[in-house]
This record gives C-alpha cells, structure tokens and sequence, in this order.
C-alpha cells in the first residue's frame, strides 16, 4: 500500500509538472516574442512618422539609389546577419531530419539527438523573428532611412533570387512577398513613374521600360518589379556593392524582411 501511494505521489508530481510545462512555455515564448514585436510597432510608427508609410516612398527618378544609401542598407544588413544565422541553424536541423527520410540503417540514437537538437532551434524561432523586426526598425531609424526605402533597394539588390525561391525546407516558406508588400511595391514605382512625368525630364530613367514594368505589374498582381530583369543603368550602380550584398543575402529571413507589425486586438499581425 505504502508503496503505490508512493508511486501515485510521484505520477501525480510528474502529471503536474507536465500541465505547468505546457502552461508556462507558451506563456514564457509568447512574452519573449510580444516584447520584441511591440516595440518594432512603436519603432515603425516613428520611421512612418519621419519618412512616410512603406507605399508612398518616391524612388529616385533615375531609379537609382545613391551610393550612401546603399551603405545605410548594408548597415541594416549587417545588423540582421546574427539573427539571420540563428534562424538558418533552425532551417539547417529541419533539413537534417528529413534527411533521415532517404537513409537506410539510420541509428535510432542519432535520429533522437538530432530531433532534439531540432526542437530547442524550432522553440527559439518565435522569439528570433520578433527580434528580427525590432532590430530591423531601430537599425532602419539608426541610419535614417524608411521602410519603402529599404524596401525599394531590397527589391532592386535581390530581385532575382525572389524570382526563383530556394528549394528545400524553408520555415517560414518561400515566399518573400505577399499580396499587401506587392500592392505596396506597385504603389512605389506607380509613384515613380508619375514624379517622372511630372519632371518633363526622365533624369536617365529609360521612361519607356518604366511605363512598361508598372503596366505589367497592374496586370499581375502575383510579380515584383524587375523581376525579368533590372534596367541596366541600375545593374550598373549596384556593382560596385555586388559582392556585399550577395553576402548579405538571407533566404531563412526572406519571408519576414519586407512585411510590418500591427495590433490586432490583443494580438499581433504580420502582414
């Protein structure tokens, strides 16, 4: 008797400790990811304050980012590269477990380390991308520069590789766009094309192959400008900065680099 009683005892701490576990976790996580999101809120309503929402940034005529402010959005790159490795580690344990899929023999032993190793990384990934935006808003304020600025030379450094999504386990998927990020980069060159007809003088901007890309664009929705190709005089002013923004890339952070936070509620919305 005494020993069931002990035995219920101990199965009654351990169903307790298993129901406070799956209490606090959720709990623990959610505030480390809130935390962070509220503050890239607060972050992006100052950016919005000084230099506009991310759709109504006015590229430059020629389409060209100066030089200066390709240096402010490698800054920000910089900044996020430590984020973006955490998050890559994540993806990289992921891809090691499905790996298992396609091995003969594979040691049980192994499959459980690596499935635990996996785990940790994957209850990390919350808290990673709410520290992604705040990080990405205050780095963003740091250098004085908007979001549809940022937006708009992200787009022109990386259209390609947008075009053509990485193949194997993503995350956070594969999609670095969606319907509200696309709407606004049609909003963008829209307001492009009409501070150049404005002018009377295209300033080096090939108006033809401008008029070209927002008409395509209002025809499909689904496309991100010069993603068929970047006119050549803004090929030829991001070479200088090729190599680093290669470097500077991130396909695990893709999906969340260009959307924004707001409160739902009691809740946050990235959109």
């Amino acid at each position: 008797m005494s020993e069931s009683w002990s035995c219920f005892k101990y199965g009654m701490v351990g169903c307790l400790s298993l129901v406070v576990l799956a209490v606090a976790v959720p709990l623990i996580l959610a505030v480390l990811v809130m935390r962070p999101l509220d503050r890239a809120i607060d972050t992006r309503t100052e950016l919005e304050a000084r230099h506009g929402t991310q759709d109504s940034y006015v590229p430059p005529l020629s389409g060209v980012p100066s030089a200066d402010r390709v240096e402010a959005f490698l800054e920000v790159r910089r900044a996020l590269a430590a984020t973006c490795s955490d998050l890559q580690r994540a993806e990289d344990g992921v891809a090691r477990l499905e790996a298992f899929d396609d091995r003969e023999n594979v040691k049980k032993l192994e499959v459980v380390r690596q499935a635990l190793s996996t785990t940790r990384a994957m209850m990390g990934v919350g808290p990673l991308i709410g520290s992604f935006y705040d990080i990405r808003n205050r780095e963003l304020a740091a250098v004085d520069m908007g979001l549809g600025e940022y937006t708009y030379i992200y787009i022109l450094a990386y259209g390609t590789k947008l075009a053509a999504p990485e193949e194997g386990p993503q995350l956070l998927g594969s999609e670095a766009t969606n319907a509200r990020v696309r709407a606004a980069l049609r909003r963008m060159l829209a307001n492009q094309l009409a501070a150049v007809e404005t002018s009377g003088d295209d300033r080096g901007v090939i108006l033809d192959a401008l008029t070209a890309e927002v008409a395509r664009l209002e025809a499909d929705h689904e496309a991100v400008p010069w993603q068929h190709g970047v006119p050549p005089t803004m090929v030829e002013a991001l070479l200088p900065f090729r190599e680093r923004l290669d470097a500077a890339w991130c396909g695990a952070t893709a999906p969340l680099e260009l959307m924004i936070n707001e409160k739902r509620g009691l809740s946050i919305e990235s959109r």
